[in-house]
């Protein structure tokens, strides 16, 4: 059974890597780098793969995922699609992705340190999904000038 920090860390796992599969989706018919296209779309792989892994562990429980709101869905893709439409830059979009995966990284610390009692399967769930997190930044700084 999922006590409310087990699910507390789920969900922001599970709203994570789903904001990072979005973003991803919302920016990439944008990206003329192929390498960055490349990149990108592996990093989406991985996303869906962790979307997946955090959906079972819920589901398990007998629970389902806490949806995203539309409103949080229309407020990435409208901000996307703001910040994209003068500048498409493969340093500009190297650089939103990196703030994404940023917020996602202390998005899942925060609920972390907030839900010290959840299980030590599902925080290192999270961390696996941080340390994912990290790497794309990593690997995305290579495209920053």
């Amino acid at each position: 059974m999922l006590t409310s920090a087990d699910l507390a860390v789920l969900n922001e796992a599970y709203r994570s890597s789903k904001m990072g599969l979005e973003a991803i989706n919302a920016v990439i018919s944008k990206v003329y780098d192929e390498d960055l296209a490349l990149d990108l779309n592996r990093q989406a792989v991985r996303f869906l793969s962790f979307e997946d892994k955090v959906t079972e562990k819920i589901r398990e429980a007998n629970k389902r995922p806490e949806p995203e709101s539309a409103m949080g869905k229309a407020m990435l893709w409208t901000s996307i699609q703001a910040n994209t439409l003068l500048n498409t830059s493969t340093e500009h979009v190297a650089d939103l992705m990196i703030q994404g995966n940023t917020r996602g990284i202390t998005d899942l610390m925060k609920a972390m340190k907030e839900n010290k009692g959840a299980k030590k399967e599902y925080c290192e769930l999270a961390e696996e999904l941080m340390d994912f997190e990290e790497n794309n930044i990593s690997r995305l700084k290579s495209y920053l000038k």
